[in-house]
């Protein structure tokens, strides 16, 4: 399979294009490389011979599957248009410092209650989208959660996922603390 990932070097962005790596895939990342967090990211996937960093002018229609990421949203096109609505994401390479996250300039602490409920570690998060990829039929509006925010929030039933996890929220977030303080001036 062939993927285009638009925004490729969003952390999020990053995070899908390196796991469909991992996994085999070739991928087509579009983006504008504007700061130095985006350049230093680009050298991590730019190596792979799997992987184009390509302008989005140049973009084809040979996809089998297109992703547009950003900070609350993932837009999958495979069989059909899918819009995923994000849970709150953590993972490292995002906006944030020892004490918590940011998400769009609103900071939001390792410790606050709305962390602890909605928060969903990037790479649970991409397990369940490789099945989604490939599920041959789906809603054209999926709304992702932390299985400790049972809240709907007016969502239909049958539009929300909500994602479970073996480990605590807590073990995840030194994982991402200890990521940071190695690479803190890559931030």
């Amino acid at each position: 399979m062939k993927y285009a990932v638009q925004n490729c070097f969003h952390w999020i962005g990053f995070h899908i294009v390196n796991y469909l790596l991992e996994k085999g895939y070739r991928v087509d990342g579009m983006d504008d490389i504007t700061t130095d967090k985006k350049e230093h990211l680009s050298m991590f996937v730019g190596r792979n011979e799997l992987f184009r960093h390509v302008p989005y002018s140049r973009a084809t229609d040979s996809y089998d599957v297109t992703m547009f990421v950003d900070d609350y949203c993932l837009k999958l096109n495979t069989h059909a248009p899918v819009t995923i609505q994000l849970p709150l994401l953590f993972g490292e390479w995002m906006p944030m410092n020892d004490k918590g996250i940011f998400v769009q300039n609103e900071f939001i602490s390792f410790d606050s209650k709305q962390f602890l409920r909605q928060a969903v570690y990037i790479d649970q998060f991409l397990n369940s989208m490789q099945q989604w990829i490939h599920a041959t039929r789906m809603p054209a509006e999926l709304v992702v959660r932390s299985e400790r925010d049972k809240d709907a929030g007016g969502e239909r039933p049958e539009n929300l996922l909500h994602i479970r996890s073996n480990e605590t929220v807590e073990e995840y977030i030194q994982l991402v603390k200890a990521h940071y303080a190695r690479f803190k001036d890559f931030y």
